[in-house]
């Protein structure tokens, strides 16, 4: 059959781009397999707090699979521009729409079928190595994997989609074009794009608000949706800045004739100036892949790297009790009984009695408890006496002295008012007594007073007896021992803390975050790559004649290299700098959120951030490198196909 025979020519003459093609879909195979696998691993559903696992993964797959057809339709863009000089020859030779298309259905099920045998073979080989990896952040050693043909089944039925979308969108493109005029539609040059100064500044302002947005969000439960606006934002001012803006600025380029004149910036300038329309989305996409590449990592390593903190802030002891009355004997008894039962060691149980914890937000110096939704902050107030006994310390105060422990908020101000009363402030680091009550997010604030008359004047509201004391033993015998006694005492989960059982939860909710998190940095990475290959080969294919112009009227070799160099280094920095000034606006959304679940650590994040950008520099660098040989390969060589 002729066509069958075209396509695996097409695909065999066309190795420096099929072959990245075959890499990168398999790349996405891959990584869609080991989601899939783990997704449909029963064993994970059944461990603790699986069920939560699962949802973050499942997420994280509709993302890898946006990502990989959105990067799958790029590169079929440009490698159907290569194949349309192919298609118009083809035609020529007397073929007709018909088997164009035909040519075109194989090709792209051929390409299908390799993707899936190899990305297949190598998911199954890696998905184990994956699973080793999520069994240790979970640290569910039980954890066995369990092999099934489901999620084979799902990844060949995802992709097939794919690339039947591709082979209707090439399908479409053969519509209304007259097949002998394919040959030359491929070499048309293209026009010089219009400078549209209102599109250039609405990117500007648009990218501008959204940055603006981003670094003012304050830490309060609205804060994930302004995030989303300003990530919608950004994206949007993104393409238009690139797009517009760029060709703007190098129309300027254009009319300093010292800059312009010059043999590098005269060839750079004019090659980017006319296909600065598409290179505008391309260089767009790169930098906000690698700002989402940042941004994932950050995040979820932050997340990871803090958990233990986030368990000491939530609770000061191992097993802690909330209750509107204290423990009776028997309750005690049940405790030690438990205990006993489960060789688990207890130390002698504290507790303090405080005011139930009143929402609200620190305004200045005032905590305000009237609110329009807007709240950040619990606070509870105790006396000075409860907490001399419990911190082993010798504090006196007077009426209108107050201690005041607020993790994670910096207090600064000498005072603080309450209940239309001002109280002088001596803040404190440490509290031994501090719990979360009802499970909340919102930063717990404990106010010490001279006595409890002072304490229910500052917070009116029903006492609570916040019960707590350590445990010894194994991990598996603190767990059991903690799950007995809250089922035994009928505990409402809300007023409830056991560290064994809570950093099991925060192991499986972070662990799979950062799982999920370093999987799609791959996919991301994956797609930037391949984005900046084919970006480098389209890129080279249309200026190779030029270049091949300039060489036979004196362009000397030395000057070839320098404009070529020129024109990459102009391509290549932008979307990087894009990226980490995107990462700079960021930051302050990403710790707002982190400090919404307490647990911002700024020597966490900024640590995290400078390690991630560093080797995000430095993998950048390497993919410059290498797509910067293959585009001057290219370039320089007339015969290259």
């Amino acid at each position: 059959m002729i066509q069958l025979k075209l396509a695996l020519h097409n695909l065999l003459k066309r190795k420096n781009q099929s072959l990245p093609f075959i890499f990168s879909n398999s790349m996405w195979v891959i990584i869609t397999y080991i989601f899939l696998s783990m997704i449909y691993n029963t064993n994970i559903k059944n461990t603790p707090y699986g069920i939560v696992a699962n949802y973050v993964l499942r997420l994280g797959l509709v993302f890898v699979i946006l990502i990989a057809a959105l990067s799958t339709f790029y590169a079929e863009r440009l490698l159907s521009k290569q194949r349309t000089q192919e298609l118009g020859l083809y035609s020529m030779l007397g073929l007709t729409k018909r088997h164009l298309r035909q040519i075109i259905l194989l090709e792209n099920s051929l390409f299908y079928l390799i993707c899936l045998i190899i990305g297949g073979i190598f998911g199954i080989t890696f998905s184990k190595l994956a699973f080793m990896s999520l069994k240790s952040l979970l640290g569910a050693t039980p954890l066995q994997q369990n092999f099934t043909l489901l999620p084979l089944i799902y990844v060949a039925a995802i992709f097939a989609a794919i690339f039947i979308l591709i082979i209707l969108f090439d399908f479409w493109g053969l519509r209304k074009v007259n097949p002998i005029n394919l040959w030359s539609q491929a070499s048309q040059p293209e026009k010089e794009p219009r400078s549209h100064f209102l599109l250039a500044l609405s990117g500007l302002v648009i990218l501008v608000i959204g940055y603006y947005i981003s670094a003012t969000v304050k830490p309060t439960v609205t804060a994930f949706g302004q995030f989303i606006i300003a990530i919608i934002l950004v994206v949007v001012g993104s393409y238009l800045v690139f797009i517009t803006a760029s060709i703007s600025l190098l129309k300027i380029l254009k009319k300093k004739r010292n800059y312009y004149y010059q043999p590098n910036h005269f060839i750079s300038v004019s090659n980017l100036l006319y296909r600065m329309k598409q290179n505008g989305a391309g260089l767009a996409s790169i930098s906000l892949l690698c700002t989402a590449i940042l941004v994932a990592l950050i995040a979820s390593v932050s997340l990871v790297a803090g958990q233990k903190d986030l368990l000491n802030l939530w609770s000061s002891r191992d097993v802690q009790i909330v209750a509107k009355a204290p423990l009776s004997q028997a309750d005690q008894q049940t405790i030690h009984k438990f205990a006993d039962h489960y060789q688990v060691s207890i130390s002698q149980p504290q507790t303090v009695t405080v005011t139930t914890p009143v929402m609200g937000n620190l305004v200045g110096n005032h905590f305000k408890t009237k609110l329009n939704g807007k709240t950040e902050y619990t606070l509870s107030s105790l006396d000075i006496q409860q907490y001399n006994h419990l911190q082993k310390t010798n504090y006196q105060l007077q009426d209108n002295e107050i201690l005041m422990y607020a993790p994670g908020s910096h207090y600064s101000q000498h005072s603080l008012k309450v209940q239309g009363k001002t109280y002088q402030v001596k803040p404190i680091h440490e509290f031994k007594g501090r719990f979360v009550y009802g499970n909340s997010t919102y930063k717990s604030i404990f106010v010490v007073t001279a006595n409890k008359k002072v304490a229910r004047e500052l917070n009116p509201q029903p006492s609570l007896y916040v019960q707590g004391f350590n445990t010894h033993g194994s991990q598996q015998h603190q767990k059991q021992f903690a799950q007995a006694i809250q089922v035994a005492l009928k505990i409402d989960p809300g007023n409830f803390t056991a560290k064994p059982i809570l950093g099991d939860l925060f192991k499986t909710v972070f662990g799979s975050l950062l799982f999920m998190g370093i999987l799609i940095s791959i996919v991301m990475i994956c797609a930037t790559t391949m984005i900046i290959y084919y970006k480098q080969v389209s890129e080279g294919y249309a200026d190779r004649n030029h270049y091949q112009i300039m060489t036979k009227i004196g362009l000397s070799k030395k000057e070839s290299k320098k404009a070529i160099q020129s024109q990459i280094l102009t391509v290549f920095a932008l979307p990087i700098i894009g990226a980490i000034l995107n990462l700079i606006f960021a930051l302050p959304a990403i710790k707002s959120i982190l400090t919404i679940f307490s647990m911002y650590d700024s020597k966490i994040l900024l640590t995290v951030s400078l390690i991630t950008i560093g080797i995000l520099i430095i993998s950048y660098l390497l993919i410059y490198s290498a797509t910067t040989t293959i585009y001057r390969r290219i370039v320089e060589n007339p015969a290259a196909n």
